[in-house]
């Protein structure tokens, strides 16, 4: 079940399924919302919806062998979190230059990091950009920019809580949607889900550990921060890309549609 339109149609209804769904399933089991979970149950949460439910309909498309590979977790993890880590070396340095840690205990800061940071970037890398984004441009054949335009624009829509009024909603959304295209860009120049993956979990993870600000938009310095480690990325990204011979316009190449093509190319990368 390869054709392009089947595709399409189940990984927008899976897609859609778990957007709308969740909740009233959740709230039918007895949870009002996440928040309510131990860390097991948030654990279980995450997998199931995140990863289990995306990981089905690869299962149903391409056959329950090729969910690893299309899921992109099959690729180098070493190479994905120390590439991802660089990339957010500024953003660490700027941050402890500029803000003051947050005052709170260890074991909170490590709940906020699991829960917050390490599954928030995993469970959305998954789900957005290997599922979603890499679904409808490698296999139902979207254009780049659809593709990752309409994962932008439900990944942006599920961070909207984090705004108290319009103004702030809108950026919000800009923020994140710009987030959402930027990661999916990471995924294709380094043919690795770890880069981004990484890259979410610590950008996450540093935003949360000092006093920045409690929503995605932040203030002039804290996107200063970040602005740095975008840039320091796409500087990193093309020079590794010029190694390889090819051009940062990657929505120019043609998509490698089978799991077994992007494994080779990731194993390729030096």
């Amino acid at each position: 079940m390869k054709k392009p339109h089947i595709t399409t149609l189940v990984v927008i209804a899976t897609t859609l399924f778990g957007y709308f769904a969740r909740t009233p399933i959740m709230t039918a089991l007895g949870f009002d919302s996440a928040k309510s979970f131990s860390l097991l149950g948030f654990t279980v949460y995450r997998l199931v919806w995140n990863v289990a439910l995306p990981a089905l309909a690869i299962a149903l498309i391409h056959g329950p062998r090729q969910v690893w590979a299309e899921l992109g977790w099959n690729a180098n993890l070493l190479k994905g979190i120390s590439v991802g880590a660089l990339i957010t070396l500024p953003m660490l340095l700027m941050f402890a230059i500029t803000f003051q840690p947050v005052n709170l205990p260890a074991n909170e800061l490590w709940t906020g990091f699991y829960t917050h940071s390490f599954w928030a970037g995993l469970a959305e890398e998954t789900a957005f950009r290997a599922f979603l984004f890499g679904q409808l441009y490698r296999h139902g054949r979207w254009p780049f920019w659809l593709a990752a335009g309409a994962q932008g624009i439900l990944f942006s829509i599920g961070h909207l809580y984090q705004a108290n009024d319009t103004l702030q909603a809108v950026g919000v959304f800009a923020v994140t949607f710009a987030g959402a295209v930027w990661f999916s860009w990471l995924w294709l120049c380094w043919k690795n889900l770890w880069v981004p993956v990484t890259v979410h979990i610590l950008m996450n993870a540093w935003w949360g550990l000092f006093a920045v600000d409690n929503s995605a938009l932040g203030g002039w310095v804290a996107n200063g921060c970040r602005a740095a480690t975008i840039v320091l990325s796409i500087w990193l990204t093309i020079r590794e890309l010029r190694k390889q011979g090819r051009s940062a316009k990657i929505w120019q190449e043609k998509p490698a549609s089978e799991p077994e093509t992007l494994r080779l190319q990731v194993v390729g990368i030096r």
